[in-house]
């Protein structure tokens, strides 16, 4: 079936990307939602997605989780005439009065929001152009109310049968060479976002995404928050940084070991360009730091602190903040993830790929 645009919405200043890579808008039925397709295939699974919001009803939807007060919801479509095939990611998201231009225009910003479903869908496409860690994006929705949009969807391809790194890595604790080779993927996927100039300012190890089959390469998931302009060096770092803080338990005071091993592997993917200097100092913070919300990724790319004045700033935070849950439950068994993480570093930094 060919797709051809509805006639309204011309003159809209819309981003260009939306008209370059989608054919839409389009009224897919009189539910309000005006949607953007990648190709004529996404048409039946953007109707079912369509019917659903309209009614509530639909065979194949089942909501998955529901994320900040509802304002987010992620779904998985198995349509029922395919009930065998792998069916589709959706995300569901409203947005506040201070989102909705930023939406409209394609902006994000302090002042638009950072985190519109427009801006997510730039990020997926830039990833899924610029490296092949990215997921396809199959179809964008949006409803409309006083000339904004006050709700986005994402219709994407679904991993089935993919987990999460944090889940591979703690499944192969006593398989030295399969973490090995989970740390060089995991390199390539940070070599490969410095190579493109894209910081993932939310990536860690639930957002990225093991194949069941090993050889292939990682997805990055979840690209609400990006920079497709960043500094590669200290992106790297950050990157780098914020994925063994995790893996390491969220410990507090890492060996110094561990924070050598990560300056070891950051030369590996940054090489000895301009900047890396700077990211090596600013290394051992974001390995020994939770730099989670109120902290600002964003910000830290952009004014660059002093190693000082980040430290005392992180200090502050950390003592603020309530106990993560993700921290490792007993002091002993802190201990043993961290010897067990810089062996696993020191390991892939001895045998030659």
């Amino acid at each position: 079936m060919s797709l051809r645009a509805a006639g309204f919405g011309t003159g809209w200043p819309r981003p260009g990307f939306l008209s370059a890579r989608f054919v839409g808008p389009l009224a897919l039925s009189g539910s309000g939602w005006r949607w953007w397709l990648a190709d004529a295939e996404a048409q039946a699974a953007a109707r079912i997605v369509d019917h659903y919001l309209a009614t509530g009803e639909a065979a194949g939807m089942a909501l998955l989780r529901e994320k900040a007060g509802k304002a987010r919801r992620i779904y998985r479509l198995v349509p029922p005439e395919r009930p065998e095939a792998p069916g589709y990611f959706v995300k569901q998201m409203a947005l506040g009065p201070r989102k909705r231009l930023g939406a409209l225009l394609g902006c994000s910003g302090p002042l638009l929001g950072v985190s519109h479903g427009t801006a997510e869908l730039a990020h997926n496409l830039a990833l899924a152009e610029r490296t092949r860690h990215g997921v396809r994006t199959l179809a964008f929705g949006e409803y409309f109310r006083c000339g904004l949009p006050v709700r986005q969807v994402l219709l994407q391809e679904y991993l089935a049968g993919w987990q999460p790194f944090g889940t591979a890595w703690r499944q192969h604790e006593q398989d030295a060479a399969r973490r090995r080779a989970l740390l060089w993927q995991a390199l390539d996927v940070l070599t490969a976002l410095r190579e493109a100039g894209i910081s993932h300012l939310d990536l860690h190890p639930a957002n990225l995404m093991v194949a069941p089959d090993a050889r292939a390469p990682l997805r990055v998931i979840d690209c609400g928050q990006m920079c497709l302009d960043a500094d590669s060096a200290v992106s790297a770092a950050l990157h780098l940084g914020v994925l063994l803080h995790e893996l390491n338990g969220k410990r507090s005071a890492p060996s110094p070991r561990l924070a050598e091993a990560a300056c070891r592997l950051l030369r590996q993917i940054s090489g000895a360009g301009a900047g890396l200097a700077e990211a090596e100092r600013l290394l051992p913070l974001l390995v020994g730091y939770s730099t989670k919300r109120p902290f600002s990724r964003r910000r830290l790319l952009e004014s660059r602190p002093e190693p000082a004045a980040l430290e005392r700033q992180l200090q502050r935070l950390g003592q603020r903040r309530p106990p993560s849950h993700g921290a490792s439950a007993a002091p002993a068994d802190g201990a043993r993830e961290e010897r067990q993480l810089i062996a696993a570093l020191e390991d892939l930094l001895a045998v030659p790929r």
